[in-house]
């Protein structure tokens, strides 16, 4: 199984209230065909990342894992729902459930912008709602039912009315419209989405969804089986500078 990672552009990421009504009318259906465009450049705020809760990372896996993964996504992107489809389930299963690998989501919107923004937003809500496992299971959420332009189902980004389908999602991690719509006003978490980009574009030079950084190297694959072989370099790597100390 093979996946793709696609380059972007960068925008202004504004307020995705606004943004999300004015896409109620549908998601321009060539919108992430020709390459996934970050929509982010506004001045980003220093957010730790710390805690628990919308404005924290969002990881699995042991916090003591020799390996730390930070995969770069959008909610918008097909080559990233791919990967949380095909290929991150057996990752999760080999190294994260069995305590080798630490895994870290940071978002990383694309176009089309007023959707990423507030899926993203929405999943970060859901933490404060229920939990930071609530994240994973909305995001889960938006990655199966983006849908497809051309197709029947066209899911959460193509459809005539975004806005009920996220809504849909929203419910499963127990948020009322009045939720939802507060949430799209949050504008830390705008800031917090702001600061995600600026890192990681300027820290580990991000250039495309999906990107991953493992123990602080960039890193893009095209297949599980590299991304397995790049993970047990890791970890093997970890071992000896272990035993060196």
């Amino acid at each position: 199984m093979s996946f793709t990672p696609a380059p972007f552009r960068r925008a202004a990421l504004t307020g995705a209230l606004a943004l999300l009504a004015a896409a109620c009318g549908g998601a321009d259906s060539e919108a992430g065909q020709a390459g996934e465009k970050t929509v982010a450049e506004a001045p980003a705020n220093s957010v730790e990342k710390v805690g628990e809760g919308a404005l924290s990372d969002m990881a699995l896996g042991a916090k003591d894992a020799a390996v730390v993964v930070i995969e770069y996504a959008s909610v918008t992107c097909p080559h990233c729902a791919q990967f949380h489809e095909d290929i991150f389930p057996q990752i999760k299963e080999d190294y994260i459930d069995t305590g080798k690998v630490r895994f870290i989501f940071r978002e990383f919107p694309t176009a089309p912008a007023n959707l990423s923004v507030a899926g993203s937003m929405l999943a970060r809500c859901a933490a404060d709602e229920k939990g930071d496992d609530a994240y994973f299971l909305v995001l889960d959420a938006l990655f199966k039912n983006q849908g497809n332009p051309y197709q029947e189902n066209k899911g959460w980004i193509y459809g005539d009315n975004p806005r009920d389908e996220l809504l849909k999602i929203a419910s499963q991690a127990g948020m009322s419209a009045e939720d939802f719509d507060a949430c799209m006003k949050r504008q830390e978490l705008l800031d917090f989405l702001n600061a995600n980009i600026k890192e990681g574009s300027e820290k580990y030079g991000v250039n495309s969804t999906p990107s991953f950084v493992i123990n602080g190297q960039t890193r893009h694959f095209s297949t599980e089986e590299d991304f397995a072989k790049a993970l047990d370099e890791a970890l093997e790597k970890a071992e000896t500078d272990g035993d060196a100390e």
